[in-house]
């Protein structure tokens, strides 16, 4: 082993960035920052698409990194936002531009503190005392917390409807990522098509909102889903009704116009409570998959000389530590997309915390309780 570290980061994402600034703000260092490209994870292929935050909220993130402050005089992330009514939501690619911000700060400023290596981690071997790091050029080092920030991957015709894909091979499916991008919408789809969504979150509605906001609009959408669309609810007191899975901004305004004035747009909306949904299927020639996401493969992972198995890894909701079964690894913790915490909403249900203030919140508060 060449070289200690008190922290390993995995992932340079937003997640990935907020960790490595609290931990600094903690005096947690040095760390060993991993990451294949370093160009704040898949922030960078979601820059038209619209995010469902308001800008102010998005500043506290901002805010909320105490190390960057005394940088900010310099270089301001929450510039990224100028120009921008603080009550409406923006695009990604302000986002993006604000953690790009935020890397250039910690580049700058982080010398022997903070040693980023462009490659991925092959293996993780915890040896009783530190975790034995591998990287995918085979150099080594040891740490004492790893936090693993490697995201998601959306889920697929394929990955989450195999059977459905079997028997309906004629479906063509959208990539998410294109239906959410009112630029790149209307290159895969025509007039004669009939598009299923399958999903009526954000992303489901977004797509749908994009298809018909186009000059080119399809003969019909179908949306298929399991439950009633939800929206999100600011209430007097400042606290968000359904916060993680209901509708905001521009397309819970356009989902509320087409619920209430019914406008003559070819949708039809399908609860999926059995089989009889496949009848309309049979109609469909395109697909979009928006019923959400999959953590990506984590490295490997050995633990008492075994060599885990990674569908059965995963992490408990409400101290982010990584579990085996009902093992937790220690001083191993997830964070970000692919590791939300569960969190009670103020309807009194429990739901999953996505989004850049929300993981903020988790990481502080993990870090800050670290031994």
């Amino acid at each position: 082993m060449t070289e200690n570290f008190q922290a390993c980061v995995i992932g340079a994402g937003p997640a990935g960035i907020i960790s490595v600034c609290k931990l600094l703000e903690r005096n947690i260092y040095p760390i060993l920052w991993v990451d294949p490209k370093f160009d704040c994870g898949g922030l960078v292929y979601y820059q038209d698409i619209p995010s469902n935050t308001k800008v102010r909220i998005q500043i506290d993130v901002v805010n909320g990194l105490g190390w960057i402050q005394q940088y900010r005089q310099e270089c301001d992330p929450a510039q990224a936002f100028d120009g921008l009514n603080p009550e409406e939501t923006s695009p990604l690619g302000n986002s993006y531009k604000m953690f790009a911000m935020i890397q250039n700060i910690l580049d700058q400023n982080t010398k022997n503190k903070v040693i980023k290596i462009k490659t991925v981690v092959e293996k993780i071997r915890f040896n009783g005392q530190k975790h034995e790091i591998t990287l995918g050029d085979q150099q080594q080092f040891q740490s004492k917390y790893i936090f693993v920030c490697t995201g998601s991957q959306r889920n697929t015709y394929h990955s989450v409807q195999e059977d459905l894909f079997e028997e309906f091979e004629n479906l063509e499916e959208i990539d998410l990522f294109k239906a959410m991008s009112s630029n790149e919408c209307s290159n895969h789809y025509n007039e004669n098509d009939t598009i299923a969504v399958f999903g009526n979150s954000h992303s489901g509605m977004l797509a749908c909102m994009n298809f018909f906001l186009n000059n080119k609009r399809p003969k019909k959408v179908v949306i298929y889903s399991r439950r009633p669309i939800i929206f999100a609810e600011y209430l007097p007191d400042g606290k968000i009704a359904n916060d993680s899975t209901g509708l905001k901004g521009k397309v819970a305004e356009w989902t509320k116009k087409l619920l209430q004035t019914h406008p003559d747009l070819p949708i039809e909306f399908i609860q999926c409570e059995n089989n009889e949904y496949k009848q309309t299927l049979k109609n469909c020639t395109k697909v979009v998959i928006a019923t959400g996401f999959q953590r990506i493969r984590l490295p490997k992972i050995e633990l008492d000389g075994q060599l885990l198995l990674d569908q059965r890894i995963g992490y408990n909701e409400e101290s982010n530590k990584i579990v085996y079964g009902q093992q937790e690894i220690k001083n191993m913790f997830g964070f970000g997309i692919a590791f939300p915490q569960k969190v009670l909403d103020v309807t009194g249900t429990y739901q999953l915390s996505v989004g850049f203030f929300k993981f903020l919140k988790t990481i502080t508060k993990t870090i800050n309780e670290l031994e």
